[in-house]
């Protein structure tokens, strides 16, 4: 983010990281200087960001208090902890705040090219929330307000098609292996269902988006999928977690106006069986 802001005219004036090298590579960078302690960057900054792991922001945080933070805006960039994580930056004048961007941080060139137009979750008020709102603009992103204490529900949402779309893959890629298909046509098969998933939810929403088997109301095929996925040469749990997604699909198809009671009947006997 400091380079997609540098980029857009703003001022870096310092950048500190575990790893002095890490820090001044990225100083290079965005023409600011790289420091070894987080106090010396708030010192020279108007706003400060806390970009370090979610479990690290309270003890980083303790280690700014040394000092009157009047004057200063620190905010952190965690998708899953609230702002009011830094009141102890509060209670020395600081003002605080969140902002997450959400977008897969998977490496940095890609970053700098996909992250503008991305959605940002912000907590702030007054002045700092204008900031924010500004520095948001200027990647021509988007806001989405979080409210108090939902945080975690918010991120946790965020997993489900962010993180855990990853683990569907992996487990469509590790099925294909138990067949001895592991080739680039196998795996451009799966990213471009993926992809025509994620473009039918852009393009119909729900639960116009769903396709499929549970969306036809085809229960014989659902049975033939468990029967396979009892294999041994499948993991077990990958048989549990296609019964679990099944079931809350089910709401999804109904809504379509399929009939689902053939389904509904198979997965609870399944339920039952267990």
């Amino acid at each position: 983010m400091s380079r997609v802001w540098h980029e857009r005219g703003y001022s870096i004036a310092a950048i500190s990281s575990r790893s002095y090298s890490s820090a001044e590579a990225c100083a290079q960078l965005v023409l600011a200087d790289a420091v070894c302690d987080p106090l010396e960057v708030v010192r020279r900054s108007d706003l400060s960001f806390l970009t370090v792991p979610d479990d690290e922001i309270i003890g980083v945080a303790a280690s700014l208090v040394e000092m009157s933070l009047g004057g200063k805006a620190i905010v952190h960039t965690s998708g899953a902890k609230p702002a009011s994580v830094l009141n102890m930056l509060q209670e020395q004048g600081a003002v605080i705040g969140s902002l997450h961007p959400v977008f897969p941080f998977a490496n940095v060139e890609t970053a700098l090219l996909r992250v503008p137009g991305s959605v940002f979750a912000l907590e702030a008020e007054g002045l700092l929330r204008g900031w924010l709102e500004v520095l948001v603009e200027s990647v021509s992103g988007h806001i989405l307000v979080i409210p108090p204490g939902g945080k975690a529900l918010y991120h946790a949402a965020l997993n489900f098609v962010g993180a855990y779309t990853v683990t569907m893959y992996s487990i469509a890629a590790s099925i294909f292996e138990t067949m001895g298909i592991n080739t680039p046509e196998a795996h451009r098969a799966l990213y471009s269902l993926m992809l025509a998933a994620i473009q039918n939810i852009q393009m119909d929403g729900l639960p116009g988006a769903l396709t499929g088997p549970i969306s036809r109301g085809d229960a014989g095929t659902i049975a033939e999928h468990l029967a396979a996925l009892q294999s041994a040469e499948i993991d077990s749990e990958i048989l549990d977690a296609y019964e679990v997604i099944a079931r809350l699909t089910l709401p999804i198809s109904a809504a379509q106006g399929t009939d689902i009671s053939e389904l509904d009947l198979l997965l609870k006997g399944r339920l039952k069986n267990a």
